[in-house]
C-alpha cells in the first residue's frame, strides 16, 4: 500500500475481460479493474472460476475437520506430528488437534468430472478418505454452472466456505489424542470446525501463467501445503507476475502438466 497498491475487502471477483486474446480487466461486484495481469488464487473456487473461461483445472476439495482443547496442566510439545494425530499449541495454552490427511470427499458434479485423474490418489489414501454428503453441493464451489458478469455469482451467495465439522472425525481425533497423551483427558473440547483443502491429482499446486489466456497466473490446488510453502510460493508468483527472473524453476508447478494426464481419459464437459 505504501507503493500505491489498494486493498478491496468484501469484493467478489466475478470474471475477467480480454482484449486481443489476453487478459485486460478483472470484473468485480463493485466495478471493473483494468489490468494486464492478475493472479487467480481462488482456493477451492479456482476450478469453477477457470471453467467460466474454458480453462480445465482438475481440482477436488477434501473436507477436513480439526478441534481445539482448553488450556490446562501438563507440559506437552509445542508441536507434535505422528501418523495417528497432530497437535499444535495455541496462543491461550490450549491445543489444536487433527488427523493429517483424513477427511471426506463430497460427491459433486466437479468431483465426477475429474474423478479419473483423482482415482490413483484416492486409492492410495483410501484409509483416510471417506465419502461425504451434501456439504459440497450446498457450498456451491464445485458446481458446473456458468455465471454472468452482470449478476451475482455463487461466490457472492457463499462469501465464506464454512462446512460443518464431521462428528465422527472429532470423536476419532480426540480418542487418538488421549491414547497418545492420556493427560489431555483433563482438557475440555472448546471448538470444532472444518474446511476445504483444494487438492490436485498429484498433491502439488498449480502455479503458472495460463497459456491460452496470457496475463492470468493461476495459483491454486495447494493440497494442504499452503502455510508451509506460502513464502516461497508467494515469491515465485510475484516473480511470474512482475516478469522478474523466478526464484526457482517454475516449470514443475505449471498447471499444463495436468493436460497430458487427462488426455484420452476424461471427456471435458
Amino acid at each position: 500500500m505504501a507503493l500505491g497498491g489498494t486493498v478491496h475487502q468484501g469484493c467478489a471477483a466475478r470474471g475477467i475481460e480480454t482484449e486481443g486474446g489476453r487478459l485486460a480487466a478483472v470484473v468485480t461486484e463493485k466495478g471493473t479493474i483494468r489490468t494486464p495481469a492478475a493472479v487467480l488464487a481462488g482456493g477451492a473456487w479456482a476450478s469453477s472460476f477457470c471453467r467460466q473461461h474454458g480453462i480445465r483445472f482438475p481440482q477436488a476439495s477434501i473436507r477436513q475437520t480439526a478441534l481445539a482443547v482448553s488450556p490446562g496442566d501438563g507440559e506437552f510439545p509445542a508441536a507434535l506430528h505422528t501418523a495417528e494425530i497432530s497437535m499444535t499449541r495455541r496462543l491461550d495454552g490450549g491445543y489444536t488437534l487433527a488427523i493429517s490427511g483424513r477427511g471426506r470427499v463430497d460427491p459433486t458434479a466437479q468431483l465426477l468430472r475429474f474423478a479419473p485423474q483423482f482415482l490413483p490418489m484416492f486409492q492410495r489414501r483410501w484409509r483416510n478418505l471417506a465419502l461425504g454428503g451434501l456439504e459440497g453441493i450446498r457450498s456451491g464451489h464445485e458446481g458446473l454452472a456458468r455465471w454472468r458478469l452482470d449478476r451475482p455469482t455463487p461466490m457472492e451467495r457463499t462469501r465464506i466456505l464454512d462446512p460443518a465439522a464431521d462428528p465422527a472425525a472429532v470423536a476419532l481425533t480426540r480418542r487418538r489424542a488421549l491414547e497418545l497423551i492420556p493427560e489431555l483427558k483433563q482438557r475440555s473440547l472448546t471448538a470444532a470446525w472444518a474446511g476445504y483443502v483444494d487438492s490436485t491429482p498429484d498433491g502439488v499446486p498449480g502455479i503458472g501463467e495460463i497459456a491460452r489466456l496470457p496475463g492470468l497466473v493461476l495459483a491454486a490446488g495447494f493440497s494442504g501445503h499452503g502455510f508451509g510453502i506460502g513464502p516461497g510460493a508467494g515469491h515465485l508468483i510475484a516473480d511470474l507476475v512482475s516478469g522478474a527472473v523466478p526464484l526457482f524453476d517454475p516449470r514443475p508447478y505449471h498447471p499444463d502438466r495436468f493436460r497430458s494426464s487427462a488426455r484420452g481419459k476424461v471427456a471435458d464437459f
